[in-house]
């Protein structure tokens, strides 16, 4: 049996002046990872975790930081692994 996983995109306005400090507080989520920076205070994180609640909460986190602007999900997908399994059969 095959445990869901759940992957998530977000996209995420920071102050440009913060927003290394922003990439630091992201990276230290459990299942989260700055993909992209442009520098100017966009970013483009992803979300890995088991559960659709996990995502929430990760992204009410990174709303929470100061310096964020704003963040706002982009991209959700559940992967059970069930069609990859049969595969290797």
């Amino acid at each position: 049996m095959s445990e869901t996983v759940h992957i998530a995109s977000l996209l995420v306005q920071a102050l440009p002046d913060q927003q290394g400090t922003i990439e630091a507080g992201i990276q230290e989520l459990e299942g989260a990872e700055v993909a992209h920076g442009d520098g100017q205070g966009r970013l483009i994180v992803t979300v890995e975790t088991s559960s659709e609640a996990n995502i929430v909460q990760t992204l009410t986190d990174i709303q929470l930081l100061p310096g964020v602007v704003s963040a706002s999900l982009v991209y959700h997908q559940t992967d059970s692994g069930h069609e990859s399994a049969e595969a290797d059969i």
